[in-house]
């Protein structure tokens, strides 16, 4: 749901400067945002997106009153949302602000800023085995490349892009400075700061299998710093 209102809002702002969306187009990016991670209940890795679109597939063609127009393109943006090589592409390479794979990449990529962006980098490198001291630079790595994408064709949409900024910066600051503690010296305390959030996250929601929305709950009693508190705080927030 929250790509899917990342979505509403892009629409939106699209609209106003004059890129109109008619209802078919309309139809295929809201089943496009509800089916392009359903390949993650076949696999984690970043190949998801092909097992997507063959639930896509299936569903469509049980839905004979669905338009068929542009099928192939709705397909494609499922099975290649999650293509983070887009980085590497040069600028003069600017899709249409409306194509449905730019948009649906960009909504998929704005989930992983914030506090929420912050969780959700861990969970996926967790499953996928990449070691917990590669992290911080994997996710770093990634995050620059989504927010190129980002900046690269809605660079024009200024309030929008300007929105997102801070939301880009917190998850940036957050794996910069978990990295940094991680190689700190032995004197540095582990019991503070991005190292105790990302280790909460893993014992209490990927491990004991608490759900995010309740892990502000389960560690209220604990005596925690106030980095920390001020991160749960912020991922309550976003997940309201």
């Amino acid at each position: 749901m929250r790509v899917w209102s990342y979505a509403k809002i892009l629409t939106e702002v699209l609209n106003r400067e004059g890129h109109h969306f008619s209802k078919t187009k309309l139809e295929q990016l809201i089943i496009a945002v509800f089916f392009h991670d359903t390949g993650l209940t076949r696999t984690l890795d970043a190949s998801h997106g092909k097992e997507s679109r063959e639930i896509c597939r299936k569903f469509l063609a049980r839905q004979p009153n669905l338009l068929k127009d542009h099928f192939d393109e709705m397909l494609d943006a499922v099975e290649k949302h999650d293509d983070k090589s887009y980085g590497d592409f040069p600028v003069a390479e600017r899709n249409q602000p409306d194509d449905i794979l730019t948009m649906l990449t960009v909504c998929d990529d704005l989930d992983a800023y914030g506090a929420i962006g912050v969780f959700r980098y861990l969970e996926i490198y967790f499953h996928r085995g990449i070691p917990f001291q590669l992290i911080p630079v994997k996710v770093i790595v990634n995050l620059k490349k989504r927010h190129q994408y980002l900046i690269q064709h809605y660079g024009d949409l200024k309030d929008f892009i300007l929105a997102q900024q801070n939301r880009y910066q917190f998850t940036v600051d957050f794996y910069n400075a978990l990295g940094k503690q991680q190689h700190a010296p032995d004197n540095i305390s582990p019991n503070e700061g991005p190292l105790i959030v990302a280790n909460l996250l893993l014992e209490k929601v990927l491990r004991e299998k608490i759900h995010i929305t309740e892990i502000a709950f389960s560690i209220e009693n604990l005596p925690l710093d106030e980095y920390t508190i001020h991160y749960f705080r912020q991922l309550q927030s976003e997940l309201k």
